[in-house]
């Protein structure tokens, strides 16, 4: 790698990672979860958001991948969504072992009320920007995030 690709390099790094922690500290997240008058935990945000991006429906065991949690921490997540009203669970038809975890219609729109809360955001940062550049930045973080995996490649 040259000179230039690695300081490309280290600079996107620095960006991406101020903004991952910026965005998911947990100051920022109560602080969404209230102006939009939903009561979840850090965690439950991310539970609905991995939802509602998957089509509103996952096995517990790909939720509790996607968010890093043990299974009786994911259990224990679950049964706060299911007590809350946002999510069911229902037999997975291809596996009669197993669930298939839901949301409800108050979890749709409640993935809906959090999701709009990070489009604001969005266009609170890039207000300014010309069509050109936010279809730029669409397209390039969508690449981006494609080709990203959680695996570290082999030097």
């Amino acid at each position: 790698m040259d000179t230039e690709d690695l300081d490309l390099h280290r600079s996107t790094l620095r960006a991406l990672t101020r903004l991952m922690s910026q965005w998911s500290s947990l100051e920022l997240q109560r602080q969404i979860t209230a102006d939009s008058g939903v009561a979840l935990d850090p965690v439950a945000v991310r539970a609905l958001y991995g939802l509602g991006t998957a089509g509103g429906t996952s096995r517990p065991s790909a939720l509790a991948d996607e968010l890093h949690l043990t299974r009786p921490s994911t259990s224990k997540l679950i049964a706060r969504l299911v007590e809350a009203g946002l999510v069911d669970r229902h037999p997975d038809e291809s596996d009669g072992r197993s669930v298939q975890l839901e949301l409800t219609e108050e979890g749709h729109r409640t993935f809906e009320t959090l999701f709009d809360a990070g489009v604001d955001m969005l266009a609170t940062s890039t207000a300014g920007w010309d069509t050109a550049d936010l279809r730029a930045l669409a397209t390039l973080l969508t690449r981006f995030t494609g080709g990203s995996t959680t695996d570290r490649p082999t030097p």
